[in-house]
């Protein structure tokens, strides 16, 4: 047989579904697809299947969750003087409207972002993730700095698997910090290659 001999192997042919198509395949599943997302925590667009339709038929039925809606902006005080400052930590501030998302439960669920319901968030995403904190790297013998991003959760109305529109925790980039560890091993090494 051809299997054993080349191993398991998988044919994927493009579908292209109108929103039409999903619904109807929402009404016999009553269950709505699983948000496909390349990112980690969140996904504003190319969310494959989004319920368009479903989440506006909810939003007409139950109008008071229009009341849900926000918008976020970022406000710089004009009055700040930053032209002597460095952060020790690069990071990129943005607003985004996701559409998906992992929650506390860390399942993937669709956020209403809808043209009748807006929901944004505030983002802060370290850009040197990982990497030695500027200035002050190698400032005390024994003490080792990384940049770390950190989380908050927020409460978004999502959309549950059988359509109807629920409050629901999902996980966003909320800051990007300096930690400094102390590494005793990596210091006597240090101190032993010096002498």
């Amino acid at each position: 047989m051809i299997i054993k001999e080349i191993g398991f192997f998988l044919l994927i042919f493009p579908v292209h579904l109108k929103s039409s198509d999903i619904s109807t395949i929402y009404k016999m599943n009553r269950n709505l697809p699983v948000p496909i997302c390349n990112s980690e925590h969140y996904c504003e667009e190319n969310t494959l299947y989004y319920p368009d339709k479903i989440i506006s038929q909810e939003l007409e039925k139950y109008p008071h969750l229009r009341y849900y809606a926000n918008t976020n902006e970022i406000i710089y005080p004009e009055f700040e003087d930053k032209s002597e400052e460095e952060s020790l930590c690069i990071s990129r501030e943005q607003i985004i409207f996701p559409k998906s998302g992992l929650t506390k439960e860390l399942e993937w669920k669709y956020i209403v972002n809808h043209i009748n319901l807006t929901q944004a968030i505030h983002t802060e995403i370290c850009l040197e993730k990982g990497r030695p904190c500027r200035i002050i790297e190698g400032f005390a013998e024994g003490y080792y700095t990384k940049c770390k991003q950190k989380f908050i959760y927020h409460q978004l109305l999502a959309v549950a698997s059988n359509g109807s529109i629920i409050p629901e925790l999902f996980r966003f980039p909320t800051n990007c910090y300096c930690h400094i560890d102390f590494e005793s091993d990596r210091f006597l090494r240090s101190l032993r290659s010096n002498n």
